[in-house]
């Protein structure tokens, strides 16, 4: 019996399909199909397809049938010799011997037998046979001894042809699929049956691949094809098989297992996933992936996506049974660690311990439009640990911040003159032993906001108010006995505004007033649980609008120069006592200079006496209004320090007259460079305290070029020398690259480097070699993960991405798109997609 067996896979592997065109040459395969080598797209030419003659026509299943010489009988049986034609919109039959049968009682034709160079024509379809049957009334087909080509599409197949496109040559450039064949039979329209069959999507001069089948089945309809007995070749070598293959022919969704992904990281190690897709319906499908690994032994992963006529979503779920990994992680981590007195690393090391090994995570993102006035949004991520994401298992997770989770579920109202939303939102934040530590976030639960405008009232009065109603609770951090204030916050801000403009100005004053009350649960005695802050907020923005025409470099441009003032006057409250739930300080940006709060919240108000001075110019092409380059200076001038703090200890910044100055910068170089630059200068020392300059180019999906300089004072992680030092500075550079090597070949690749520490964050390279019909790339990477406070050493995860694609039978390997996406500016998933 093993005799047999390998008697039966030798023969499979190494003894071809032979059919009768087996033995024709490459060019005489390519003359048949009608290609036409020029050299000048990537396949190197296309297929030519003669005009069909559709003058006798007048409906769709009318036929013209032509012949040079024959009998013909009004009753049974006609010959015709010579060449042939029959002819029915869309499709026309040509062979050199035809026997012609006709219904006894009726007359009327009822089948014919083609005989020598048989060609069957439709539009992106050709069918070349030594002879064959065709039933007039079904409209079945069977041929044998053939040579085939069929256009792969990019949607549905179109059914009714324009005549006018019929009339013409046409030149087929789009992907199509040729190969050789035993049998071929058509029982329904659009449905291909071969027997003993080969295929490809390679021009037939350059033939890379082709799958030797015992059967294939091309359906147009569903846009899918199937073969059985499949063994797939690269230059004759045989490399893959398997008893039934299911494929595209089209971009269409079609139930079936999709190519295997093929994969290996530092946290997985060696991985295969063997996703199979399930269209459930036309607005519902799902991928089931079983990842086997050889570190993590199976990951089990499903996404399910939906769109219906009022919402779409996506949900993903994962699990991984009995972590073995995981399970060994914990040992260790609990004998380098059980003898530590830190209260906090014990908290962790015993959450760490409590952990299952069998571990999952869960996402949800989801969009409701219930009518014109109602909608409701959804995204809800959860994992099982601290390390999930750290071990490379929650690639498809939303993570807001390093180690932060959203869980945020909204309802919206928005009207004419009002807007409500009410909100629950959460944050699941995992504290991992081997890195920094991170604070729990406070959770809202309910918020409600009620937001009313009324403008254009007498005297051109803008009246608007803000309403909020917000529950915050949060839990302690592992370690720690905290006690955070938890409770209601209620804020109300009624204002009105009154905005004027002439040609040259726009001037707007604007007063409101602000309450806020706070009710408290679990502060101390002899803090207050019940607290109210009330302020008046004044402020008047105006801007004024210059330009003139100027040409340079043989260029029309308009020139606009764009002064802006903004004043503001809140006075001093005291607001020390009160907590801080959701509130923060807003880095300084030249936006920033023209808002009332510096804070991002309305936890703290700050007190204000001053105003900001900003110059914006822009230069804009005469003819399109495309905006060539723009340039913005601001600052703003405090006629006294500023009281009110987050942590209620002034800083330096906060007592200085003037603000850091921050400058703006962008400039379209050419068609597709970009240079942009951020900076915020101190007035003090003329020193940078954070500056951005990037320089982008993009042509095209394979011409993307990205380079960018950060630096932030104070800014880097690694800072183990005090805000003091230069040594605490973030500098680092982005670089990231997609770029052509040679035809078909193209570079990728992304440095990102901590200068200061003289360590790189990120590393990833690869090569693409995209051609006609077939497509591989290699990419690996190294990504930064977190530093480890112990050692300060930084963490990396590892990985290495392989895949092929053949075009028109799909992908294998693991796909590194949102690798490449998440790291490239500008990246497209385009990889093996030709139609």
């Amino acid at each position: 019996m093993r005799k047999k067996l390998l008697a039966f896979f030798f023969c499979m592997f190494f003894f071809p399909v032979i059919t009768h065109a087996a033995s024709l040459a490459a060019n005489e395969i390519a003359r048949q199909l009608g290609w036409v080598e020029t050299g000048e797209n990537r396949c190197g030419g296309y297929y030519r397809e003669a005009p069909f003659d559709t003058s006798l026509l007048s409906t769709k299943d009318a036929i013209s049938m032509t012949s040079e010489q024959g009998l013909f009988s009004l009753h049974g049986t006609s010959m015709t010799q010579g060449k042939v034609t029959i002819t029915r919109l869309g499709q026309q039959i040509t062979a050199s011997k035809a026997y012609i049968y006709r219904d006894p009682v009726t007359g009327k034709l009822s089948s014919i037998d083609l005989i020598d160079h048989v060609v069957l024509r439709e539009p992106n379809e050709l069918i070349v046979a030594e002879k064959g049957h065709y039933e007039i009334k079904t409209k079945r087909r069977s041929l044998q001894g053939i040579l085939f080509r069929s256009a792969i599409s990019n949607s549905a197949p179109v059914v009714n042809f324009k005549t006018l496109d019929l009339d013409k040559e046409r030149h087929v450039t789009q992907l199509s699929a040729w190969g050789r064949a035993k049998n071929f039979i058509q029982n329904e329209p659009k449905i291909y049956l071969f027997d003993d069959v080969s295929y490809t999507t390679c021009p037939p001069l350059a033939s890379v691949w082709n799958v030797l089948a015992d059967k294939i089945t091309l359906n147009k309809i569903t846009g899918r094809g199937t073969a059985r007995n499949a063994r797939v070749y690269v230059k004759d070598i045989p490399v893959f098989y398997s008893p039934y293959l299911n494929f595209p022919i089209d971009d269409r969704r079609q139930t079936g297992f999709l190519t295997p992904t093929v994969g290996s990281d530092s946290q997985l190690g060696y991985s295969i996933g063997t996703p199979f897709y399930w269209n459930l319906a036309p607005n519902y499908d799902t991928t089931i992936t079983p990842l086997f690994t050889s570190l993590r032994t199976l990951q089990l992963s499903d996404t399910t996506r939906y769109l219906t006529h009022k919402s779409k979503g996506e949900v993903y779920l994962s699990v991984v049974p009995h972590d073995k990994t995981f399970s060994n992680f914990q040992s260790s981590e609990f004998d380098l660690n059980k003898n530590s007195m830190n209260p906090i690393v014990q908290a962790e090391l015993n959450h760490l311990q409590n952990a299952s090994t069998s571990r999952g995570s869960f996402s949800w993102q989801n969009e409701t439009i219930f009518n014109e006035h109602w909608s409701g949004l959804a995204d809800y991520t959860y994992v099982t640990d601290d390390y999930y994401l750290q071990n490379n298992l929650g690639s498809r997770l939303n993570q807001v911040t390093q180690n932060q989770l959203l869980q945020d579920f909204e309802l919206r109202y928005k009207g004419e003159h009002w807007g409500f939303m009410g909100r629950s939102q959460a944050y699941q934040t995992l504290h991992p032993l081997e890195a920094s530590q991170f604070k729990n976030s406070y959770s809202r639960f309910p918020q409600l906001v009620l937001d009313g405008d009324y403008p254009d009232n007498k005297f051109g009065l803008d009246f608007f108010v803000s309403n909020e109603l917000t529950h915050f609770n949060i839990a302690n951090n592992p370690g720690l006995n905290e006690k955070n204030p938890m409770g209601n916050r209620i804020n109300i801000q009624p204002g009105v505004s009154l905005p004027l403009s002439w040609p040259f100005l726009y001037l707007t004053p604007r007063l409101q007033y602000e309450v806020t009350q706070y009710q408290l649960g679990n502060v101390d005695q002899e803090r207050k649980k019940t607290m109210t802050r009330s302020l008046p907020i004044f402020d008047v923005s105006s801007n004024i609008y210059l330009d003139r025409s100027l040409r340079l470099s043989e260029q029309n441009y308009r020139q606009t120069l764009e002064p802006q003032l903004y004043y503001t006057y809140i006075p001093f409250r005291n607001q020390n006592s009160l907590p801080v739930f959701d509130t923060t300080q807003n880095n300084l940006s030249y936006d920033q200079l023209f808002l009332y709060n510096r804070f991002s919240g309305i936890d703290r108000i700050n007190d204000a006496n001053q105003i900001a001075v900003g110059l914006t110019t822009r230069f804009l092409e005469e003819a399109s209004g495309a905006q060539k380059a723009k340039a913005g200076i601001g600052q703003i001038i405090y006629f006294k320090a500023r009281q009110v703090t987050l942590n209620n200890n002034p800083t330096t910044d906060e007592l200085q007259r003037h603000s850091p100055i921050s400058a703006v910068f962008e400039y379209n170089i050419a068609e597709h460079w970009s240079l942009t630059g951020n900076s915020i200068i101190n007035p003090k020392n003329n020193d940078f305290n954070n500056q951005t300059i990037e320089l982008g180019y993009k042509s095209d999906q394979n011409h993307i070029v990205h380079l960018s300089y950060s630096f932030v004072e104070n800014g880097d992680i690694d800072n183990v020398d005090g805000p003091q030092t230069t040594h605490g500075n973030l500098n680092q550079t982005d670089v990231s690259v997609v770029w052509p090597m040679a035809r078909d070949w193209s570079s990728i690749g992304r440095w990102t480097e901590n200068w200061n520490q003289k360590r790189f964050l990120n590393m990833l390279y690869g090569v693409q070699y995209d051609s006609c019909c077939w497509a591989v790339r290699a990419v690996a990477s190294k990504t930064f993960i977190s530093l480890t406070p112990k050692s300060n050493s930084y963490m990396y995860n590892t990985g290495f991405f392989i895949q092929f694609a053949l075009k028109g039978l799909g992908n294998i390997g693991k796909d590194p798109t949102a690798l490449l996406a998440s790291s490239i500016p500008g990246y497209e998933a385009n990889f093996g997609r030709d139609f």
